[in-house]
């Protein structure tokens, strides 16, 4: 091997772990261990990082399932990920994901012992196989129409942050899993957004994502309908955090970037929708390729703003002695 193959080799590895993505999802792992936590008795920095290792593996193996059963569906529309599959090869890319969930299973195992919490040792193999089932036969969940929006909601939301919030407490709190749902149904309605620019492409493969399966115009319906329920209860959910734990009064400021941004995804997608009803395939397609310029800013503001009220609420609570 020539040091320009490796180089490439290395390069291509770390395209199919979509890095792009990883500071959205670490944020998934910070906001429940900063609402779990207690400063008086500060999370050990050991449990910290180990954690954060093994949430990683598991995305790591997320990813690379996903970009290995989509290879061939990727070469048109996502080329880059394709071409980096095929240049590592079909075999190597399976190996890589087997050795990361492998290191995932491993650190579970580590955790569950020295916290004395084993819940952890079924719940990091049961992420595996929900990751897995997502892009893999015969599930594959991203086919099976709404049971796409169930898995963005509960394997790619709730079921980390109640991980994560494993590693403070021996069960989630209920208000952790308030914030975790009411956060989970925001986001997912502006991933529904994000899968619309994709239906002519998916319906054309026969992929039958839960766009294709409702329809263009129905599915952005549902997406701003989860919007409108999602981003009050993740507010308010934080807003009863501020109220029973004390936030002084200028902490509750950081509670306007979630409304601010939780509002205008929801009108932004409402409009989108009475716009597209009646429209023209062709015409209903630019205008929700047009919106989802937008995605980012609102699935980045969404996450920034709850790992910032969730900041002050850790930094509100009685420092150590």
């Amino acid at each position: 091997m020539t040091a320009e193959t490796l180089r490439q080799a290395i390069r291509d590895s770390l395209v199919i772990r979509r890095l792009e993505y990883r500071i959205a999802e670490f944020l998934l792992y910070a906001v429940p261990i900063l609402i779990e936590s207690d400063r008086r008795q500060p999370m050990p920095a050991f449990r910290f990082w180990e954690g954060l290792l093994l949430f990683g593996f598991l995305l790591v193996f997320g990813d690379l399932v996903n970009c290995l059963y989509d290879r061939d569906l990727d070469a048109r529309y996502k080329p880059h990920l394709s071409a980096a599959v095929y240049r590592l090869g079909v075999r190597n890319v399976a190996l890589q994901a087997a050795l990361a969930g492998a290191a995932a299973v491993l650190l579970a195992g580590h955790l569950a012992w020295a916290l004395n919490r084993w819940i952890l040792l079924p719940a990091v193999p049961a992420g595996i196989l929900l990751a897995w089932a997502y892009s893999a036969p015969p599930l594959r969940i991203k086919g099976r129409g709404p049971w796409q929006v169930v898995w963005y909601w509960a394997a790619l939301f709730v079921s980390p942050m109640c991980f994560a919030a494993l590693l403070v407490r021996p069960l989630p709190s209920a208000e952790l899993l308030w914030v975790a749902a009411a956060f989970a149904t925001t986001q997912t309605g502006v991933l529904l957004a994000n899968t619309a620019e994709d239906y002519p492409e998916d319906r054309a493969a026969g992929v039958r994502t839960v766009i294709v399966a409702l329809g263009l115009a129905r599915g952005i319906r549902v997406a701003a309908r989860m919007l409108s329920v999602g981003a009050p209860l993740l507010t308010g959910g934080l807003a009863w955090l501020y109220l029973t734990r004390g936030v002084p009064h200028v902490g509750w400021v950081a509670l306007l970037p979630i409304a601010a941004v939780g509002a205008s995804a929801a009108v932004g997608l409402a409009r989108l929708a009475a716009g597209i009803r009646e429209a023209e395939p062709d015409t209903a397609i630019t205008a929700v390729r047009q919106a989802g310029r937008r995605v980012p800013v609102w699935i980045g503001g969404v996450a920034l703003s709850t790992l910032g009220a969730a900041t002050v609420l850790y930094c509100s609570a009685p420092a150590p002695p």
